[in-house]
């Protein structure tokens, strides 16, 4: 009986209310936070010298509105109606070559006005950060690439990581996940 008494009063308004009012009704705004986990490898070849420093520059696309992450939340696609990021998170791992190889990089988000949002990345010892399993995150000022996912009405970004690396060859693997937050709207 207690489900039954706010169906019959919606019921009973249906008549008095516009089209718009009913629609606020039957239509519901709500927060997911997901997570999009990708793998960025970095294969420095050797050079002249072990001790030189090697410059690299990798990245990948991620599909926001698209990724299969988002299963999760919705099966509609047309429901979601922001995205914002968060933060980063990464490690090292799968390190493979010199012992002493050191990473100094930086993560870039290029949008469409401006330039690319860059967030750098403290220099660490790969073979150390893999061994050690180190979490880095970056929360850092998200503003210009949330603007263009949800003004632009895209959804996808390009995650480029360019840096060098000393004491080569060394590869290593990247595990990056962007945490973000997608508001979706349903009909309830």
């Amino acid at each position: 009986m207690k489900k039954l008494k706010p169906f019959l009063f919606l019921l009973l308004l249906l008549p008095l209310m516009g089209c718009e009012e009913l629609e606020e009704l039957i239509e519901e705004e709500f927060d997911v936070n997901v997570s999009f986990t990708r793998f960025i490898t970095v294969d420095v070849q050797p050079a002249a010298s072990p001790e030189e420093a090697v410059n690299f520059a990798e990245g990948v696309t991620i599909d926001l509105r698209t990724a299969p992450e988002i299963d999760d939340v919705t099966d509609d696609r047309t429901q979601l109606k922001s995205i914002k990021i968060n933060r980063i998170r990464y490690f090292y791992k799968d390190v493979e070559g010199n012992e002493n190889a050191v990473v100094a990089a930086e993560f870039l988000i290029p949008v469409f006005v401006g330039p690319p949002s860059s967030f750098d990345t403290p220099q660490v010892n790969l073979a150390v950060a893999d061994a050690n399993n180190t979490l880095y995150l970056i929360e850092g000022d998200f503003t210009n690439i949330n603007s263009a996912l949800n003004d632009l009405l895209i959804g996808r970004i390009e995650l480029q990581y360019e840096g060098s690396v000393s004491d080569n060859p060394v590869e290593f693997t990247v595990d990056v996940t962007i945490d973000a937050t997608l508001t979706a709207q349903v009909d309830i």
